[in-house]
């Protein structure tokens, strides 16, 4: 008899970077991001012929997550970010590049976990780097406590599954 199938879970899931070993994001919301291929077009008198593709394009890895209430995960972020674009001075580059273990770039993974929280598929994103970091609201006119959260979007030189046994 074959084995049962389940859906994959939407809820059970860890983010950790590879640079960022200490900080703990509360990811509320990830995506998978997806791929396209670059087919080539041949133009021909009658009809064009398409060629099989020679690479992936992968979408952007976009990860929403609660702020700590000392903001440090945010402030990673933020420092990291503003480490590769230098907006000041030349030596916070520097400093990014030389005084990191990691560098200007880490992985990234995102663990799955299975419907009995056991960890179930990896995502490895290799050489991921930040390009956007969001706003964060605070609203004292909520009726509840509504936790502040900001939205991450990393770049990265591609993506794979490790599947957990």
């Amino acid at each position: 008899m074959g084995e049962i199938t389940n859906y994959l879970s939407p809820l059970e899931f860890e983010l950790s970077i590879k640079r960022l070993p200490a900080v703990e994001f509360f990811v509320q919301r990830a995506s998978i991001p997806g791929i396209n291929m670059s087919f080539v077009t041949q133009p021909a008198p009658f009809n064009n012929v398409f060629h099989s593709p020679d690479k992936l394009e992968y979408q952007e890895l976009s990860i929403t997550f609660i702020i700590d209430e000392k903001a440090h995960n945010y402030i990673e972020i933020f420092d990291w970010m503003h480490g590769l674009a230098f907006p000041q001075e030349y030596t916070q580059y520097r400093q990014l590049r030389d005084d990191s273990r990691e560098g200007l770039y880490s992985d990234i993974v995102l663990n799955i976990k299975n419907s009995a929280k056991k960890p179930n598929l990896r995502l490895q994103f290799l050489n991921a780097f930040p390009i956007s970091l969001s706003e964060v609201m605070l609203d004292t006119t909520q009726p509840d406590i509504i936790y502040p959260e900001a939205t991450v979007t990393f770049k990265y030189d591609s993506f794979k599954f490790i599947k957990n046994s």
